[in-house]
């Protein structure tokens, strides 16, 4: 979650970048107006206007605005800098102004500062004292002017006016810039908030995927989970029944994000309910499919249930909608666990089916995720089960002892998926592995 002051650093930063871009276009009119007038015929004309000022002040505005690209500290300071390059400009239109008897060429030049200055600041502190400044000093050039070639009321209309639209400028310029100040302050508000419930989100999570299993006799259980977003539908459980079996539940719920993560933990509640109660996996999840249908009308689950005997190794399981099993054999063998069943929490009513089968010592039980095998390399090719079978089977070959190798394949799939996708997830990424000792 952000802190107070990088919340404020940030605003802080929108709002430079806009006042920043601003000063760059003020800047170039100033750099395209002084550059036409280098070519003027003051001279010609009857004008006191040095060239080598005009040259100096071409120069400098191109300056300027080159180092606003370049210089943290001009663009920083860029307020400041815009405020004396003004106040210069300013004091140097009213100087010609006055030696030049009101010439309507610079008339118009000092209009034309008068009206981009209210367009490029964001403090009205600056903007009052600088039109204050403008606005005396051009009424006395205006009085005091020799032989005006622009009548006194008109003089000081075209003073008066630009200085007037400039404030009114800046105040409309400063209510938006308000009203994008408390957009940002509401933004950062709902952002806040949103960033605490997803971290709520996540704790959720990571409860309803199991990392501290039963250390039983007879039996070692491991797992391992990675989402797609801060959260997301993944869900591992298990139950131990007081006749000694234990359940377990492996789902995926249809999605990603806050509304994945609470049906899936309504499941894991549903489940930790119903595995107590039915005595086979598949009424344990037709059981939860009618407490969960009419609660849950957009996320659809596949998921599969396992009934687990630790006395004599055998496994009941049935599948909704999920890919199947595989059994790693103690002699390297592997087997896929097949059967059919469709998803819970559908339109239609699930077709579910319980299967059975008896392991011996040394066999392992793997259960996986779409997100483990639908993973893209960078020509598109899906990596898929066979792949994955493959690779375990060159792990299981290069083992050492059985009954500290749970980890060391679940880890070994887990890498093999991130190599292939170079990274990338499309889906949770969930893995458990039953191992029988």
């Amino acid at each position: 979650m952000k802190s107070k002051g990088t919340k404020e650093k940030d605003d802080q930063f929108q709002l430079d970048e806009e006042v920043l871009k601003i000063s760059r276009i003020s800047l170039s009119v100033f750099f395209t107006f002084i550059t036409f007038g280098i070519f003027a015929p003051t001279e010609e004309l009857g004008l006191y206007d040095p060239t080598w000022i005009r040259l100096l002040h071409s120069c400098s505005t191109l300056t300027v605005i080159i180092l606003t690209f370049f210089s943290k500290r001009v663009r920083k300071n860029i307020q400041g800098i815009l405020l004396v390059f003004f106040y210069t400009i300013s004091a140097h239109s009213l100087l010609l102004l006055y030696w030049n008897s009101l010439s309507i060429g610079y008339l118009v030049g000092m209009i034309l500062v008068i009206t981009c200055i209210g367009v490029s600041f964001v403090e009205k502190r600056w903007l009052i004292h600088y039109l204050s400044f403008v606005v005396s000093f051009g009424i006395l050039v205006g009085i005091y002017a020799e032989k005006p070639q622009v009548d006194l009321s008109l003089y000081l209309s075209a003073i008066l006016t630009p200085a007037i639209v400039s404030y009114l400028t800046l105040n409309v310029r400063l209510g938006s810039v308000e009203k994008l100040r408390e957009s940002q302050k509401q933004l950062a508000i709902f952002h806040d908030r949103i960033s605490y419930d997803l971290e709520l989100a996540s704790e959720t999570q990571n409860n309803l995927v199991t990392k501290k299993w039963p250390k039983t006799k007879g039996f070692v259980c491991h797992s391992l989970f990675q989402s797609f977003d801060q959260v997301g539908g993944d869900a591992i459980s298990y139950v131990e029944r007081p006749d000694g079996k234990f359940v377990f539940y492996f789902a995926d719920v249809a999605g990603h994000g806050i509304a994945s993560a609470m049906v899936s933990a309504m499941s894991v509640l549903a489940f930790k309910i119903h595995a107590l109660e039915q005595s086979e996996p598949a009424s344990c999840l037709r059981s939860m499919h009618l407490d969960l249908k009419n609660l849950v009308n957009t996320n659809h689950i596949s998921a599969c249930v396992v009934y687990f005997s630790p006395d004599d190794k055998k496994i009941s399981f049935s599948y909704a909608g999920h890919p199947p099993m595989l059994l790693l054999k103690a002699s390297g063998k592997i087997e896929v666990l097949e059967g059919s069943g469709t998803l819970i929490v559908s339109l239609l009513d699930p077709k579910l089916k319980n299967y059975q089968r008896t392991l011996e010592s040394g066999d392992k039980v793997l259960l996986y995720s779409d997100g483990i095998v639908e993973v893209f390399d960078d020509s598109g090719e899906i990596l898929g089960e066979d792949s994955i079978i493959e690779d375990l089977k060159n792990q299981i070959s290069e083992l050492p002892a059985v009954s500290s190798s749970g980890e060391i394949i679940l880890k070994g799939i887990f890498d093999k998926v991130l190599r292939y996708s170079k990274g990338r997830q499309s889906d949770d990424m969930s893995l458990f592995l039953l191992e029988i000792e």
